[in-house]
């Protein structure tokens, strides 16, 4: 799509597209479950013909002001952050994305995997209570079944 075609000033149509959009929007920020489901952000904003180019920018100029804030505190999970980011082009967004990821999923540390008591000896564990346990159980079943063979 060329620059011209991006720039130009939209038609009735598409601006009531533009309006419908942010109502949809607008009503999914209330309601905090669903905000934070990426694929109803999809469906909203993906939805043809919103997903037109100019629609789409304009759609975003007047969404940035409010989402792109929220996103980059934490409002929106990390899923919902990476779509908004990619869908329009808030390279800011994508940046706070790669922060979340490498809190989430930190680099390996040799160190972390050993437990913390391997440098001390082993303690002893008790086993005497099992023990005894199987023998009270053994001698029960004995009794139960000692009565059966008509003895």
């Amino acid at each position: 799509m060329n620059s011209s075609e991006v720039d130009r000033e939209l038609d009735a149509s598409e601006g009531q597209v533009v309006r419908e959009v942010m109502i949809q929007v607008k009503a999914l920020l209330n309601d905090s479950g669903r905000s934070g489901d990426a694929g109803i952000w999809r469906a909203i904003l993906c939805e043809p013909p919103a997903d037109q180019m100019p629609l789409r920018l304009e759609i975003g100029r007047q969404l940035e002001p409010q989402l792109r804030p929220m996103a980059e505190n934490g409002s929106f999970p990390p899923p919902v952050v990476g779509f908004l980011a990619e869908w329009f082009d808030w390279h800011s967004l994508q940046e706070v994305v790669a922060q979340e990821d490498e809190r989430r999923y930190p680099e390996p540390d040799p160190d972390r995997d050993r437990e913390p008591g391997d440098d001390e000896a082993p303690q002893m564990i008790n086993f005497w209570p099992a023990v005894i346990g199987w023998v009270i159980g053994l001698v029960i079943l004995a009794m139960l079944f000692g009565g059966m063979g008509g003895g």
